[in-house]
């Protein structure tokens, strides 16, 4: 299973809902979500998992900003919905007092310098989200933990657009190819978005799109299409035009594996044709898209060669 962490600001929580809206969000997804402040797009989020029977993890405790989460008056009707798991990050044992004692499930995320006695996690009900450079790693794959899910952050981040054009195109990931024989239920990442939190919006004098694609070896890697006018700040929508022209081409090229396809790419395609700039917040809901939906139609591909 995939366990992609993503922050709860408005674009990526809206590739969420317009996934499962299209029904393009694969089973073998279960999303973790970092609300950063209450809002309308969150609370509809949660009603969409509702309604759909799905289950989300939504993290309590949150250090990116002052939220206080579900202990806040605007969301706490969610306490009452089954189909969120109270998730927690884990510093130190005594953070384990923290937990939900009223939900059969919990999920803990142990980052890369958290402290925690293994064995007194060991006999919970818990999901254990866990940074593959935390040293406690070792002893819960040697404890055979049922749900233990690796961490990773995936994607390279770069101090500024136009630095992408570097190296463009570059190795994400291979743990969907190596999870299970690593002991793990699952792997998580933070998709195209990486681990860093900013909270404030800036205008880059570059615009980069980033997709992530699968190789012909099942290798997932990221393209990042930049645009070549990158000396101001000045004309996103022609910055957007530049970048998304190599995308274009690229989508349309021989070399582009329909594996890759998606709603999203798609929808790129109908922005090209249309000639219109959504702006840099959609471009950013739609890469993450692309990476679910393709990442998901991998997973059940899997999962039906093994019943067969």
């Amino acid at each position: 299973m995939y366990f992609p962490l993503l922050r709860g600001k408005q674009n990526e929580l809206l590739a969420l809902r317009e996934l499962l809206e299209e029904n393009s969000l694969s089973k073998e997804i279960l999303p973790i979500i970092e609300p950063i402040k209450p809002s309308a797009t969150f609370r509809l989020l949660l009603n969409h998992f509702q309604d759909k029977t799905r289950e989300l993890m939504v993290i309590q405790n949150t250090n990116l900003t002052n939220y206080v989460g579900f202990d806040n008056d605007e969301v706490s009707e969610i306490k009452a919905e089954d189909n969120f798991i109270p998730t927690y990050y884990i510093k130190k044992d005594e953070d384990l007092n923290l937990m939900n004692k009223e939900k059969a499930y919990n999920a803990l995320i142990l980052g890369k310098k958290a402290k925690v006695d293994v064995g007194k996690i060991l006999d919970s009900k818990l999901y254990l989200i866990v940074n593959t450079q935390n040293r406690t790693i070792r002893d819960l794959l040697r404890a055979n933990v049922e749900k233990l899910v690796e961490l990773n952050d995936s994607f390279d981040k770069q101090k500024r657009n136009q630095d992408y054009e570097q190296e463009n195109d570059e190795v994400f990931s291979e743990e969907h190819l190596y999870y299970k024989k690593d002991g793990f239920l699952g792997f998580s990442d933070y998709s195209i978005v990486g681990e860093e939190f900013i909270d404030a919006g800036f205008a880059p004098k570059a615009v980069a799109i980033h997709i992530v694609y699968f190789d012909k070896d099942n290798k997932l890697r990221i393209r990042h299409f930049v645009s070549d006018s990158n000396d101001d700040i000045f004309n996103p929508a022609g910055k957007f035009a530049e970048a998304l022209k190599k995308l274009i081409d690229w989508y349309a090229g021989n070399s582009f594996d329909r594996k890759n396809d998606s709603n999203a790419l798609r929808e790129f395609k109908k922005l090209n044709d249309a000639g219109t700039y959504p702006g840099l917040g959609v471009i950013k809901k739609l890469s993450i898209k692309h990476h679910l939906e393709i990442m998901g139609k991998f997973l059940e591909g899997q999962k039906n060669e093994l019943l067969q």
